[in-house]
């Protein structure tokens, strides 16, 4: 009887190591996740790929993102709204979005934009090797021919458009409302005014 009693404990024994074993090898190997505890506004952030400075703080989470280097990791930034991001936070790869971040900080420009959700507003510059064409500008602006013009900025909302232009230093030096700058428009050729609606960005 004893004997009996004895095999089939050994028995449980033996298949509970057996399945522990399983459920240890098959446990995942744990992995890198966004650190989302970790909330804080900033003027500029990485997203692992580019870099981008904003015209105001928003707020972000910290996060991870893999690294050039196999097995590696670099710490990245993620906008917590990224329809506030893409307003108001620009690459700094591209010279004409500091001229975007410039006029975004303009006191009425910030007052204008709060009226609206962030989605119903957007900037755009004219594509800067277009600004580096001294002809093509002079066509676009012949009244500003004696400026040095650095950039072209358009800021259009539900109910009103504006352009701003800005000198090399991205100074703005002249606010225009959008019929005045479709009049100018309205005098270079239709090749002209593709080459420009085409490279707003």
């Amino acid at each position: 009887m004893k004997k009996a009693v004895v095999f089939p404990i050994i028995f449980v024994v033996i298949l509970g190591v057996g399945v522990s074993i399983v459920i240890f090898w098959k446990k995942p190997a744990s992995t890198l996740t966004p650190q989302s505890e970790k909330i804080k506004k900033v003027s500029s952030y990485f997203d692992g790929t580019y870099g981008y400075d904003c015209s105001r703080p928003i707020q972000v989470k910290a996060g991870t993102a893999q690294g050039q280097i196999v097995g590696s990791t670099v710490d990245i930034q993620i906008p917590l709204d990224l329809e506030e991001a893409k307003l108001f936070c620009h690459s700094t790869f591209v010279i004409e979005n500091k001229g975007k971040i410039k006029v975004l900080q303009r006191p009425e420009v910030v007052e204008l934009v709060s009226k609206y959700a962030y989605k119903d507003v957007s900037i755009k510059a004219l594509e800067f090797k277009y600004i580096q064409d001294q002809q093509f500008v002079h066509r676009l602006l012949p009244a500003y021919q004696d400026r040095e013009i650095g950039c072209i900025i358009v800021l259009e909302t539900p109910n009103e458009k504006r352009v701003y232009l800005e000198d090399e230093e991205l100074e703005t030096f002249e606010e225009l409302d959008y019929e005045t700058f479709e009049q100018y428009l309205g005098q270079v050729s239709e090749a002209d005014q593709q080459v420009f609606s085409d490279n707003l960005r």
